[in-house]
């Protein structure tokens, strides 16, 4: 299969499938993934928005790009998937800011934008998903003006999550190979899905997405060898996010939520990498 044919794919399939999955309302989204993915909202609360100018790369259904116009930044956002372009300009005019923000469909690896112009770059879980990062990163970091700061998240390998993943991925292109249809148990997972389900869209990326990677953070400290300065910093393992995929393990939920917070920087799945132009 061709370069162009995988990200013909990769876009379909967050088309199918917009990040996060579908909510009764943007609010509620935006809520839910405030509460998931704490992490990312602490670091953007440390940062003075007012008056920046921001990009973020792969901003899905725009739960991040929405959020920061309300501290003062123009924001654009730009994703490969139409579907989640669309959610993300309803979330802006559901929000009340459409005046601050602008969501355009694009390519991580080919950005329709002018070279250092942006103060600041954000690219939350989507590198990972690209045939080149590496060419990701080189155009976050054109983008960026000289003293520009980009945040971005990627997945993290050598813990747990990482390798159970691998385990499942194998899994699946076992079943589809038993089958003989692609993405068996995504489409299986896909028919039972509901609206506002707590567990999002993890299990579909985890069986049918294309193109799935991690890095170590050596490996992310090489990608980012262009900048500056850089700063690494490792979150959630994953044991609390087993009970919005196995409801059944709703009473062990402070014991998984204490096993993350203690294995946080071992074990951490998302690698947060901080890095100045």
């Amino acid at each position: 299969m061709s370069l162009e044919a995988i990200k013909q794919e990769g876009s379909e399939f967050w088309d199918q499938n917009p990040c996060g999955g579908l909510w009764p309302s943007y609010l509620e989204f935006m809520a839910w993934i405030q509460n998931t993915e704490p992490y990312i909202f602490n670091i953007l609360k440390r940062i003075d928005w007012v008056g920046k100018c921001v990009v973020e790369v792969g901003c899905g259904q725009g739960t991040t790009a929405n959020y920061l116009p309300q501290y003062g930044a123009q924001v654009y956002g730009l994703d490969m998937s139409f579907e989640s372009i669309q959610s993300a300009r309803f979330g802006a005019r559901e929000l009340g800011h459409m005046n601050r923000t602008r969501f355009l469909q694009a390519d991580a690896e080919r950005l329709p934008l002018p070279g250092g112009f942006f103060d600041l770059a954000l690219s939350i879980g989507v590198l990972h998903h690209t045939v080149d990062t590496a060419r990701g990163v080189r155009e976050i970091h054109r983008l960026l003006k000289p003293g520009g700061t980009a945040i971005v998240m990627l997945y993290r390998s050598r813990n747990p999550k990482w390798w159970l993943t691998q385990m499942l991925r194998a899994y699946s292109r076992l079943v589809d190979r038993i089958t003989g249809q692609p993405a068996t148990l995504a489409n299986r997972i896909r028919t039972r899905q509901s609206a506002g389900n707590a567990a999002g869209t993890a299990l579909l990326e985890l069986f049918g997405v294309p193109i799935l990677k991690a890095f170590s953070n050596a490996e992310s400290k090489r990608l980012f060898s262009d900048f500056s300065e850089i700063k690494i910093s490792n979150y959630q393992p994953g044991f609390r996010r087993l009970v919005d995929i196995l409801p059944v393990l709703r009473l062990f939920a402070k014991l998984l939520l204490w096993l993350d917070q203690r294995t946080e920087n071992m074990w951490g799945f998302y690698q947060v990498i901080e890095a100045r132009k």
